[in-house]
This record gives structure tokens, sequence and C-alpha cells, in this order.
């Protein structure tokens, strides 16, 4: 799948705008990544795993946290706005612009897919289609790491009315989940500037089962990088290994 044939999906089609980089920072959604690289870089070591791929880099703040744990880390994204950002603030890892079902075969020993930057195809076939390309993007022995919002953390947070407003440092977000479609709407607003992303969110047991299904011998289901339990509030965190 090309860039010109793969869209943002169901989001905007050259990738997500700097503007929801610049939201998220102030909402605090990056001020752990440092701790997550460092937490990563314990359980899975760069000596062992040495080249890491970034998927959704973003500016690359996780991509250059994981460079200066000791990875040879490259970031990939679909916004080019974003890819150039991140040169200039987040140097060390190589960037390149492409879309997340069209990775290199075979070059990478650990796959990282962080701050819920899954479930944004037009159908849920397209979402898990990208998982085969994952595990082949990996060396043998090589580990995938997602972390996402899943279903749980929705219905905790979200009561059946599926609306939830929430105002943080100047950010208004308008929450709507449309629990047929497991689909989650946010419309963010600051200042004179919106933007509004849709994502489909995923039971865990089911992230599971497809992870199998493309592969991977063993998958893991946790709430933090750290490896603890997942409780319903928590991002959910997986991690599948590639066989020998």
């Amino acid at each position: 799948m090309s860039i010109n044939e793969c869209s943002g999906g169901m989001n905007d089609q050259g990738g997500f705008p700097v503007f929801f980089t610049e939201i998220s920072d102030d909402l605090g959604r990056y001020d752990e990544y440092t701790d997550a690289a460092r937490a990563i870089s314990q359980a899975f070591p760069p000596a062992s795993y040495p080249a890491a791929l970034d998927i959704c880099c973003g500016i690359g703040k996780m991509s250059k946290a994981l460079h200066e744990c000791g990875y040879r880390v490259t970031g990939l994204d679909l916004s080019a706005a974003q890819l150039e950002i991140a040169r200039q603030i987040s140097p060390g890892p190589h960037y390149i612009r492409a879309d997340m079902a069209t990775l290199p075969a075979g070059e990478f020993d650990l796959l990282l897919n962080v701050y819920t930057s899954f479930g944004y195809y037009q159908s849920e076939e397209e979402d898990l289609n990208v998982l085969p390309a994952w595990f082949a993007a990996l060396k043998p022995g090589g580990v995938l790491i997602m972390e996402l919002a899943d279903m749980d953390r929705a219905r905790n947070r979200i009561d059946t009315s599926g609306l939830l407003v929430r105002q943080h440092n100047g950010v208004q977000e308008t929450l709507t989940m449309d629990w047929e479609k497991r689909i989650l709407t946010v419309a963010y607003e600051k200042d004179n500037s919106q933007w509004t992303c849709l994502t489909r969110l995923y039971e865990k047991e089911y992230l599971r089962e497809a992870l199998l299904a493309a592969g991977f011998i063993d998958v893991g289901i946790f709430g933090s990088f750290d490896l603890k339990s997942k409780e319903v509030d928590d991002n959910l965190v997986l991690i599948a290994t590639k066989g020998k």
C-alpha cells in the first residue's frame, strides 16, 4: 500500500496535523515517554534488540528517548509536517515517511506502536491487516510493543450515553463513543483551532487473538511498560514475540 493509496484512514489523508501533537503535549500525553523508553530498554535491552522501529512516531519524542537508551531507531510516520519537526527537535533517529502497513521486511528487532496509534483505517479488516506486515518486519525473535486505549478504558471513562466533555490546560475534548461500532470520536478545541480524530477501539482479548493469528507465538497483556497487570482504566500494553 503506497502513501498515495493509504490515506489517514478515517482521519486526515496526509497523516495527523501538527495541531494534534501540540494539544497532546498540552494534555500531558508525552510526560512519561522518557520513563517509558527506559522501562522498555530494561525489558528488551538494546544489546539484544538493537534495531527499533517507532511506528507512527509523530514529532519523534519516543524515537529520541529510545535512541538515547542506545537503540538504532527508525521513526515512521505518514505526516510530512510532523517528520520535519522530528528531524529538528528529536535528532538521532532516522525518519521515513510511510504508511504503517508499508514496512521493510525482516529488518527490526523491536517494533513500537504507542500513544493509541492503531485503529485508524476505514475498516476493521484494514486495521488487522497491518499485523502480518508488522510480523514480517521483525527479525526472528523480535518483539512488537503496542500501547493503546481499549474498550475496557472507554467503558470505565464514558457512560452509556457515549458522551464526555472535559477540559485541561486550555484544551477542550468532546468525546463521543459509538458503542455498537466501537468508534471513539474526539473533537479537540484550543483557542481558535479545532480538529477531530476517529479511532476504532478493540477488546484486549480480541487483539491478542489477532496477533496470534498473524503469527506471533506469545502475546502478553499488561497495563504499563513496566509490565504491571492491566486494570480497567489503564491503557492496554500488548507485547508480542516472533518465534526464532
